[in-house]
């Protein structure tokens, strides 16, 4: 039996401002590109093995634990595995440079 993904709106927000960050340096279809491929990329590993990934190290520094993070091409997909009924959720999506802390403080007061 595969997991189930699903996506939440705070995770198609912040794809969506990785875009147009990154779309000031490159071309965007280059920039979709690389995020396609992230998440092709997630969707194939986690699918038959979704607890693969360890917690987000950022996080643990916080007492977060039941955050997961998949690295690949740049970027860190936090996604969170629902045992329970066999789904991950993939939250959030930085680049992987960017201080995790300081971004979900910007998205808090950008996305309110």
């Amino acid at each position: 039996m595969s997991t189930n993904i699903v996506y939440t709106e705070a995770f198609e927000n912040m794809t969506d401002d990785q875009i147009n960050y990154l779309s000031l340096w490159s071309e965007e279809d280059v920039v979709v590109e690389r995020i396609e491929n992230l998440v092709e990329k997630f969707e194939s590993n986690i699918t038959d093995n979704p607890e693969m990934y360890p917690p987000c190290h950022e996080l643990t520094t916080l007492g977060v634990y039941n955050i997961r993070q998949f690295s690949f091409g740049g970027f860190k997909l936090l996604y969170e595995y629902h045992e329970h009924i066999d789904t991950a959720a993939a939250l959030a999506l930085v680049r992987d440079r960017q201080d995790l802390q300081s971004m979900l403080v910007d998205y808090c007061l950008i996305h309110k």
